[in-house]
């Protein structure tokens, strides 16, 4: 049934904004119970191709990747909860993040450029007044641009993961100055290069940027090994539990970096 059922909509049966049959006439067509109607038009909404109210029938909606993207993210958390996830992923994040600089060096458009001096300058701004969370959001914003210059929604979708994943432990270590400073310096790099229409350049740019990124969040000396050593030899004698709380209780290696100023400190 659910596969007829998307082949009626992948087929242009049922359109945008139309009204699926009823449960009843679902359950007369394709001889089944209830249940079973309830279950297919579920998988419909989950895949975000119906829209399901209460009372109502299901309505094809306009499709989009947001549920994907929904899936994505909670997947890539705890993917990334485990040493090996968070390398991993700074590796997908390396390679597709160079591409996408290399690729927007030879197409990028002054407007667009005008658009990325705008979020650097809201890096600076937010620097300047250390207002954290913005300036995040901002050094978010700035390569979630560069994907989107680039114009396809599949690759729009993976840059939104990376987003979500990167969030909170970007947030921990922006709040050192000093990497908040080095991070700014990298994107001007970037931009520099786009400028130029450089590819090696912005490719080189983006390179170094994430690799020092990656050293800040300690994804490569927190393997499991250091990360077993480190609890036990610092814990006191009365057992392991009470060493490195931020690390035992906290996903992914990048929260033994977090502090808790709500300011950027030097």
């Amino acid at each position: 049934m659910l596969t007829c059922l998307l082949e009626d909509i992948q087929s242009g049966i049922y359109q945008e904004g139309q009204k699926l049959p009823s449960e009843r006439e679902l359950m007369e067509e394709f001889g089944v119970g209830r249940p079973a109607v309830r279950e297919a038009l579920s998988a419909l909404g989950r895949m975000g191709l119906v829209e399901l109210s209460p009372g109502m029938r299901a309505r094809v909606c306009k499709l989009t990747l947001r549920p994907l993207l929904e899936e994505m993210r909670a997947t890539l958390q705890i993917y990334s909860s485990s040493p090996d996830g968070w390398r991993q992923l700074h590796d997908l994040r390396l390679f597709f993040e160079t591409s996408v600089a290399r690729q927007l060096a030879h197409s990028i458009t002054d407007e667009q450029l005008g658009q990325l001096e705008e979020v650097l300058e809201s890096q600076r701004h937010f620097l300047e007044h250390s207002e954290i969370r913005s300036f995040a959001e901002a050094d978010i914003a700035f390569h979630r641009l560069l994907v989107e210059f680039l114009g396809n929604p599949f690759l729009g979708l993976l840059a939104e993961g990376f987003a979500g994943w990167l969030i909170t432990p970007l947030y921990a270590s922006m709040q050192v100055r000093r990497q908040s400073e080095r991070s700014c310096t990298a994107h001007q790099a970037v931009f520099e290069a786009l400028t130029r229409r450089d590819p090696d350049g912005a490719e080189q740019a983006m390179r170094l940027h994430l690799e020092e990124m990656r050293a800040i969040y300690q994804v490569d000396t927190m393997v499991e090994t250091q990360w077993d050593n480190a609890l036990f030899a610092h814990a006191p004698k009365h057992g392991a539990d009470l060493a490195f709380p931020a690390i035992k209780s906290s996903r992914g290696a990048a929260a033994a970096t977090a502090v808790t100023p709500e300011k950027i400190s030097g």
